[in-house]
């Protein structure tokens, strides 16, 4: 292949202030990478998408939402406002492949790629190798459901099928995980994987941490205090109920405990059950750019979600060399193995679990170095970038 043929878009339905915590996140080192190797990439997302096709879609989705089936029933105006905006940006990536001259494409979810395909079987595109990446995990009709896009089992069967047919139409498809993969093929009813599915995770991060002192100096954070962390969306599925309720349950018995939540403005309720408690002066909330600081000044790092394809705050957690305490789920086990104390998605579990770490420093130390050989173990960016050149070019 020419060096002028070394090209990928890169398409997502993301808008750029999601890439704090989401899939920007982890795209970006490879982007950079792919970039150093000679090749052009563009990532495409939301923010590019023209002003007026937005406006073009918010008032078909507005004579569409007048319709029997959707007037009044606002879970179905949801999901196909969500269905029509990734059709709308998989349409617009083929759009930019044929006037920019891509040969290859990567679409970061199922019905983005449905709108592509659409678009190039309409648009006459050729010459275009295609491939899906699955983050969420299994299907992306279970995962959106899971994440608060309520569909009902004919809508489910229905998006199975499309995202089926979608996925056979590809060049390839990818996961971070094995175990995704394997809970895809069973969402779809697949006998077995297809030779075109691989797992690709997400590199390891290369990060250079302040050490403990200064990051709690730059924080604020008292030398001698107890810091849990917990990092991600303040979403229904993250259930940081359990680890605020666990948290509560502590507190009270350890005088210099404190929670630091990163990832959303401060969540009224959590706040108000510590208030009420007389524990408020020590749960935290921020929204950062740069976890680094919070991850070298903290003493454990917590993730209670009730489901995660591959888990980048955890695997970041696990590089900074944290002890970790995460629920058992998705593909959480794969990824942590056994650098993390693997947890089922339960209070008294997590309490307990939290119980000892507090109490016994030494456990701390145990669960930090294991954490730190497991991330030994992981992929580094030169090998996952490698990985992507070859899935792009064969």
């Amino acid at each position: 292949m020419t060096a002028s043929a070394l090209n990928v878009l890169m398409v997502t339905r993301e808008l750029s202030d999601d890439r704090r915590y989401g899939l920007g996140r982890s795209l970006t080192p490879v982007v950079q990478a792919l970039r150093s190797k000679g090749w052009q990439v563009r990532y495409l997302c939301q923010d590019d998408l023209p002003d007026s096709a937005k406006a073009g879609r918010a008032r078909w989705l507005t004579w569409l939402g007048k319709l029997p089936g959707f007037a009044g029933v606002p879970n179905r105006q949801l999901m196909l406002g969500a269905l029509a905006e990734r059709l709308q940006m998989g349409w617009f990536a083929a759009q930019t492949a044929r006037g920019e001259g891509f040969t290859s494409v990567q679409l970061h979810d199922p019905w983005l790629a449905c709108g592509f395909h659409l678009g190039m079987k309409v648009l006459g595109l050729r010459g275009v190798r295609w491939g899906v990446a699955e983050h969420g995990f299994g299907c992306y009709s279970r995962a959106t459901h899971e994440d608060g896009l309520t569909q009902g089992p004919r809508t489910q069967r229905w998006l199975r099928r499309l995202e089926a047919a979608t996925l056979a139409s590809a060049h390839w498809v990818t996961a971070p995980t094995q175990l995704s993969l394997d809970q895809l093929a069973r969402d779809l009813a697949l006998p077995a994987n297809p030779r075109h599915w691989q797992t690709i995770p997400h590199a390891a991060p290369q990060m250079v941490l302040p050490s403990r002192q200064q990051a709690r100096c730059s924080l604020g954070w008292n030398e001698h205090d107890l810091y849990v962390l917990g990092v991600g969306r303040f979403a229904p599925l993250k259930r940081f109920d359990l680890l605020v309720d666990s948290w509560v349950g502590l507190a009270g018995r350890y005088r210099n405990l404190h929670l630091q939540l990163l990832g959303g403005v401060v969540a009224q309720n959590f706040q108000q059950t510590a208030d009420a408690l007389g524990l408020g002066d020590r749960i935290h909330f921020s929204v950062v750019e740069d976890v680094k600081p919070y991850l070298a000044a903290a003493d454990i790092y917590v993730s209670t979600s009730a489901t995660e394809s591959f888990g980048l705050a955890n695997f970041e957690a696990l590089v900074a060399g944290l002890p970790c305490v995460c629920t058992a789920v998705g593909g959480v086990p794969e990824v942590m193995g056994q650098g993390a104390w693997l947890i089922p998605v339960e209070q008294h579990a997590l309490q307990s679990a939290l119980d000892e770490l507090i109490n016994q420093p030494v456990q701390r130390e145990v669960w930090s170095a294991r954490a730190a050989t497991r991330a030994r173990q992981a992929s580094n960016l030169e090998i996952v970038t490698d990985q992507y050149a070859e899935l792009f070019t064969h």
